[in-house]
Parts: C-alpha cells; structure tokens; sequence
C-alpha cells in the first residue's frame, strides 16, 4: 500500500503536475478530478501533496531555499515542519495585519515613516 502512496507523491513533485496544479486553481475549466466535490480519501492525499509541493516550489523561487529539499522525502518533511513551526517575521506588513478595533474615543496612529 505505501508504493501507492509514493507514486502519488512522485506525481504531484512532477513539474507537469505543478503546472496543472496551477493552472487548475487559476483557470475555472481545468479541473483535477470528474469529480468536482465528495473525495475520495486517496483524492484527498494527492491534492495535500500537490498542496505541499506547490508550498515549497514557491519557497525556492522566493525565498531562494535549496532545490536540494526535493530529493528526498526526509527533507521535504523536515522542512515543512520547520516552516510550520518556525515564528513569522514581525514585517511592517504583519504589524499591520495584527491591528484590533478597540472601543474608544481616540485614534492613535503609528508613526509615519519618511522615506
């Protein structure tokens, strides 16, 4: 049972299948399965393989990590779970998203910065 499991990942790190993959989430016409809802379970680990290599073939272009995490199934494990667990970066950006509403009768705006 687990050679299934292990073609279903050699398909979806594929770059034919990353193409499709997205090109599926992007255009509504190309779709993955006949089926459109109700997954099978085997359906439902294939897309989270397509889902994980997708994440980290996105990390390689962006973020520049080795291609060296595709080669072995350890690897790419590892460094999931290291993304997964490593804290995020405290950006501007996600200062800002972290702003609450707060009942009062004062607004206090952060500091502007000058360029």
């Amino acid at each position: 049972m687990n050679n299934i499991y292990e073609k279903l990942e050699n398909l979806a790190k594929s770059p034919r299948i990353q193409n499709l993959f997205a090109a599926a989430k992007e255009i509504s016409g190309i779709r993955l399965f006949h089926n459109s809802y109700d997954f099978s379970r085997l359906q439902e680990i294939y897309l989270l393989y397509l889902y994980n290599f997708d994440c980290i073939n996105r990390d390689i272009i962006i973020d520049k990590i080795s291609k060296q995490v595709l080669d072995n199934k350890i690897y790419w494990d590892s460094y999931l779970i290291w993304k997964q667990k490593k804290p995020k970066k405290n950006t501007k950006e996600n200062k800002l998203r972290e702003l609450n509403c707060v009942v009062t009768n004062k607004i206090k705006f952060p500091p502007k910065e000058i360029n």
